[in-house]
């Protein structure tokens, strides 16, 4: 399916849908990781956590400009470079990685990053599976929601049930789904 994965489009909302900060969180933990050892390779141990917050304010800035087709660790990654050159700049004399070394940490998680992209396209294909599964009552309010970005008021009038109805039956779909992802070897 070439449709553009939930979790990115509604990262790419920026705010618009109530479910956007949660996904860009879930996103950032995704790819902390990687980012932390990039900026640990990259500034002093001392400068490390307060580079990494400020990439992600700047990501959450710049998330209506993010490119879907790219990779989000790596568009993270490319903040956190920028930040790390502009910290490098104000320190001056204090470098402790020269730049060679800094673009070849840059390359080697790009490489990891297409590596991951197999991965994505294996949970997504789970992941539609997952949804299919769905009784129609859950698929239709996750498709409102999620495909068409509804908001829960509209989703409740449009399948005739009430606000709190729709936001339950949305729980408890988003919990089928992350159980059925579990039993097939994946997160959601």
């Amino acid at each position: 399916m070439s449709e553009t994965p939930p979790n990115l489009r509604l990262a790419a909302d920026s705010g618009r849908g109530p479910d956007a900060a949660d996904v860009f969180a879930i996103l950032v933990r995704e790819h902390g990781e990687r980012l932390m050892a990039f900026l640990r390779a990259s500034v002093p141990a001392s400068s490390v956590d307060d580079i990494f917050q400020d990439t992600v304010l700047v990501a959450w800035r710049r998330l209506p400009d993010y490119d879907r087709t790219r990779p989000f660790g790596a568009w993270m990654r490319g903040i956190a470079r920028n930040l790390v050159l502009d910290y490098r700049s104000k320190m001056g004399r204090e470098r402790p990685t020269d730049d060679a070394i800094l673009d070849g940490i840059v390359r080697r998680a790009e490489a990891e990053d297409r590596g991951d992209r197999e991965e994505f396209r294996a949970k997504l294909v789970r992941l539609e599976d997952c949804v299919a599964r769905l009784p129609d009552e859950y698929r239709t309010v996750i498709h409102l929601s999620y495909r068409l970005d509804a908001p829960v008021a509209r989703i409740a009038a449009e399948v005739g049930a009430n606000v709190e109805a729709v936001k339950k039956r949305l729980q408890r779909a988003r919990g089928m789904i992350a159980t059925c992802m579990e039993s097939k070897g994946a997160t959601a």
